[in-house]
C-alpha cells in the first residue's frame, strides 16, 4: 500500500486585535506627555543659555565699567590720600592748589620711577606719597613721635626722623662758618662729612639714591630755638650737586628738582641763594620757590672755592624769620 506523503505549508497569520477606547487613550497621553517633556526641557534650557549669556554681559559690562572706573584702579596709598583729605573739614592744608599742582606736575615729569625725598611731615605727605605712588617716597622728619604714627597709619611708608643740630639763631654763623672749611664743598658724600651744615645719620641709601625731586617743607623754622631749614637746604644742595656721573657724558646733564616751601621768609631765601643759587631759580609759585640744580663734577668748582653758585651772597646782616606776622630776631650766637 502506497502512502502519499504531502508537505504541508503552515501560514499563520497574525491578528492584531483593534485597541480598545481606552489603550488608544493611553498611548496618546503617553505621546502627549513626552512631546510636553521635551518642549519644556528644551524651554528651560533655552532659557537658561539665554540667562547665562544675558549675566555674562551683564558681568562683563560691570566689569568693564569697574575698571573703567577713576576708583577702582587707584593704589592703596591714592585711595588712602583721598579718604584723608575728605575727611579733613576744613582742609588745613598750607598750600594753595596751585603750589601743589606745581610740585605735582615736576613729580611726574620725572615718569613713574620718581625719586622724591620730602623734608617735613606735612598734611600734604600722603598726597606727595599718592602721585608718586610708582616711584620712591622718602619722608624725614625732626619727630619720631610723628614718624612713628605717620608708619603705624601708612603701612609701607618710608620715614625716618633725625636730630637736628643747628638753630634759628645761629642761622648767620653757619652761614660764614661753611665758608671757611673744606668739608662744606658742594660736591662729597654726606655720609662721612663733618660739616655742621650737613645732615649725616640718615640711612646709607639716601646719600646713595639719585633724586629727582626734593621738597623742603620742614623742620620748624618759626622761633629761634626751632631747629630752622639751613641744613636741608644745605643737604638737598649737595645731593643734588653730587649724583654719580659714571663715563657717559650724558649724565652730566642730570639735574634735581628741588622746591623750598615758605620761600618768603628771609633765612629760606637767603640760604637758598647762597645753596641752591639765584641763577637755578625757576620760578615762584606763591611761597614756593623752585630751583632746577644741575650736578657737577669735583674739578668744576675749581675756581669758586666752597661756594656753590657762580654768584655768591654775602649775609652781613641779621636777619629774622617770619611766620604768620610775627618776626623772631635771630643773632650770631
Amino acid at each position: 500500500m502506497k502512502s502519499n506523503n504531502t508537505n504541508t505549508n503552515l501560514i499563520l497569520f497574525h491578528h492584531h486585535s483593534p485597541l480598545t477606547s481606552k489603550s488608544a487613550s493611553a498611548v496618546a497621553a503617553a505621546n502627549h506627555h513626552r512631546l510636553l517633556f521635551i518642549f519644556f526641557l528644551s524651554f528651560f534650557t533655552l532659557l537658561f543659555s539665554f540667562s547665562l549669556f544675558s549675566s555674562s554681559i551683564h558681568s562683563t559690562t560691570t566689569s568693564h565699567s569697574l575698571s573703567s572706573s577713576p576708583f577702582s584702579s587707584l593704589p592703596p596709598p591714592v585711595t588712602a590720600a583721598l579718604l584723608h583729605y575728605t575727611s579733613s573739614s576744613p582742609p588745613n592744608t598750607s598750600m594753595s592748589f596751585l603750589e601743589l599742582s606745581t610740585i605735582s606736575n615736576i613729580i611726574h615729569s620725572h615718569g613713574p620711577s620718581c625719586n622724591l625725598l620730602v623734608f617735613g611731615l606735612t598734611h600734604e605727605s600722603l598726597l606727595w606719597r599718592s602721585i608718586n605712588f610708582q616711584g620712591r617716597t622718602v619722608f624725614v622728619d625732626e619727630s619720631p613721635y610723628s614718624v612713628s604714627k605717620f608708619e603705624q597709619s601708612n603701612p609701607g611708608v618710608e620715614a625716618y626722623d633725625v636730630v637736628y643740630s643747628t638753630k634759628v639763631s645761629q642761622a648767620s654763623k653757619l652761614l660764614g662758618y661753611y665758608r671757611t672749611l673744606p668739608e662744606c664743598r658742594p660736591v662729597q658724600n654726606l655720609l662721612f662729612s663733618d660739616c655742621k651744615l650737613g645732615i649725616n645719620d640718615l640711612p646709607n641709601f639716601v646719600y646713595e639714591i639719585d633724586w629727582d625731586v626734593i621738597l623742603i617743607d620742614g623742620p620748624r623754622g618759626y622761633a629761634s630755638d626751632s631747629p630752622g631749614r639751613m641744613a636741608p637746604i644745605f643737604t638737598s644742595a649737595v645731593l643734588a650737586k653730587s649724583k654719580d656721573f659714571g663715563k657717559e657724558k650724558k649724565k652730566k646733564t642730570k639735574k634735581t628738582d628741588v622746591f623750598v616751601h615758605e620761600f618768603g621768609r628771609k633765612i629760606e631765601r637767603v640760604y637758598s641763594d647762597e645753596f641752591l643759587c639765584e641763577e637755578n631759580l625757576s620760578e615762584v609759585i606763591g611761597d614756593l620757590g623752585h630751583f632746577v640744580v644741575a650736578a657737577e663734577e669735583e674739578e668744576e668748582r675749581e675756581g669758586f672755592g666752597n661756594g656753590f653758585c657762580r654768584n655768591s651772597t654775602k649775609l652781613s646782616e641779621t636777619f629774622t624769620a617770619v611766620s604768620g606776622g610775627d618776626e623772631v630776631g635771630v643773632d650770631d650766637e
